[in-house]
C-alpha cells in the first residue's frame, strides 16, 4: 500500500495485515502458548495485547505464583515472562519451579523488571532467565524476543 506522509494528525489506512505486523521475521511460531506473570494487570495485559495483535492468540496472564504454576501444568508454555520482583513468591524460586515442571517440553524464560540495574540480574541468568528486560516492553524489544532463537542455558 503506497503512502504519502501529509503531516502529523493525518490518518492512514492499514490493511489487516499491517494492523496486525508481518511474521516475516518471526522466529517464535504463531501458536506458541505464551504466560505473563506480572502483579501489575495493566502491564500484563499491554503485553498479553501487544503480542495479540503480532497472532500469538494462546496467551495466558496471571498475577499470583501459585497461579502461574496450576496455568503452567497443563499450559505448557513456550514462553514465559516473568515480573522478578514479584511480592508473593520468590522470582528465581518460581522460574526454578515453572522450569521443573517444563522438563518434557522447552520453555524459555524472559525476566522483566522496573530498574535497568537490578540486583538479582546475575542471578537470573544463572536460574534460566534468557533475557532480561525493563518493563514496560516497548514493541522493538517484543519483537527482538520473537525474532531471536532461545539462548542456551547458562552453565
Amino acid at each position: 500500500m503506497a503512502r504519502t506522509n501529509q503531516g502529523p494528525g493525518t490518518a492512514i489506512a492499514l490493511t489487516h495485515r499491517e494492523q496486525r505486523g508481518s511474521h516475516a521475521h518471526v522466529q517464535v511460531a504463531i501458536g506458541t502458548p505464551m504466560l505473563i506473570v506480572d502483579h501489575d494487570r495493566r502491564l500484563s495485559t499491554s503485553l498479553a495485547f501487544m503480542l495479540s495483535t503480532r497472532g500469538y492468540d494462546e496467551v495466558r496472564a496471571v498475577r499470583s505464583a501459585a497461579r502461574a504454576l496450576a496455568i503452567a501444568a497443563t499450559f505448557h508454555p513456550g514462553i514465559v515472562f516473568l515480573d522478578i520482583e514479584r511480592p508473593d513468591m520468590e522470582s528465581l524460586d518460581l522460574a526454578t519451579q515453572l522450569r521443573r515442571g517444563a522438563s518434557r517440553h522447552a520453555m524459555r524464560l524472559i525476566a522483566l523488571t522496573t530498574s535497568v540495574e537490578h540486583e538479582l540480574r546475575e542471578e537470573a541468568r544463572l536460574a534460566g532467565f534468557e533475557r532480561y528486560f525493563v518493563k514496560p516492553l516497548s514493541h522493538a524489544e517484543l519483537d527482538k524476543i520473537l525474532r531471536l532463537p532461545a539462548k542456551p542455558p547458562a552453565s
